[in-house]
């Protein structure tokens, strides 16, 4: 793990084994587009960046068809 984090530019050091971040090391910033570099770094550490969510309003099949919720209004809708 250690020669990955560093081929990131990430200052680390082996410390009896020991995987040591020597100083501070900014890996995202809200707002701005994750790099694959990044996303890597996130999964190593097990950190999720993001929730996804589902509403389910209808079932459709072949036999039948089940409304969940009858029209989607404004605060159902994320802008982002």
């Amino acid at each position: 793990m250690e020669p990955f984090l560093r081929k990131q530019g990430m200052p680390v050091r082996l410390n009896k084994g020991v995987v040591e971040l020597v100083s501070d090391f900014v890996v995202c910033e809200e707002g701005k587009p994750l790099s694959p570099e990044s996303a890597r770094i996130l999964r190593l550490l097990g950190i999720k960046m993001a929730t996804f969510r589902l509403q389910l309003i209808c079932r459709w099949s072949p036999e039948d068809f089940e409304l969940y919720k009858e029209a989607l209004d404004d605060s159902d809708v994320d802008s982002a």
